[in-house]
């Protein structure tokens, strides 16, 4: 199954690329998301609970990132399991690209499901999909919206308290790993959900 949209957001694209790139914002973000992992280089892994129509499961995910540029796109891998829900696995790819002031970002998601999710009427589970993308993109315009206090507080803090080079490239390393960890588990909500 094939899923895909858009979103603009009044945001430059690096202000937004950082914003999913930050695993607490993308936590925020996503109904049911209840952790996120690294377990590798590339690697995540995360727990998001899902309810659609008579189905609720928790969906616990691998994803792996690939096709990284920086700050404009990044491909998405997953697979998922919610036990006797059903399983999803597929791949999604993320754009981001400057629109006037803001930024436009389209999405595009293959996926293929099993279990007691593929039973599930698709109407139902088309509208569970529009209900919760416009749900993730109002909950992240709002993040994006709250950052810039709590950067300029931060900005403060890492001024008085210089971070080392090394450390910085780990940690944005890291904060990309699980940003994509989370827009995979989105995606794989809606993918599984379809």
């Amino acid at each position: 199954m094939n899923y895909q949209g858009s979103s603009l957001l009044p945001h430059p694209v690096e202000r937004v690329w950082q914003a999913l790139l930050d695993p607490e914002v993308l936590r925020q973000c996503i109904a049911g998301c209840e952790k996120f992992e690294r377990t590798g280089e590339d690697e995540y892994k995360s727990t998001v609970k899902v309810v659609i129509g008579p189905v609720s499961a928790r969906f616990a995910s691998t994803v792996t990132l690939a096709d990284v540029v920086e700050p404009t796109s990044c491909t998405l891998r997953f697979a998922g399991q919610g036990g006797v829900a059903g399983f999803g696995k597929g791949e999604a790819r993320v754009v981001l690209a400057p629109e006037g002031e803001g930024t436009r970002l389209d999405w595009k998601a293959d996926a293929q499901v099993g279990g007691r999710l593929a039973q599930i009427g698709s109407r139902l589970i088309e509208a569970t999909v529009r209900k919760m993308s416009d749900d993730f993109f109002v909950r992240f315009a709002g993040q994006l919206e709250a950052a810039p206090a709590e950067a300029a507080a931060a900005q403060a803090v890492s001024a008085e308290t210089e971070i080392p080079a090394a450390a910085r490239s780990s940690a944005t390393a890291k904060t990309v790993g699980i940003a994509v960890a989370a827009v995979l588990a989105v995606t794989l909500i809606w993918w599984l959900s379809r």
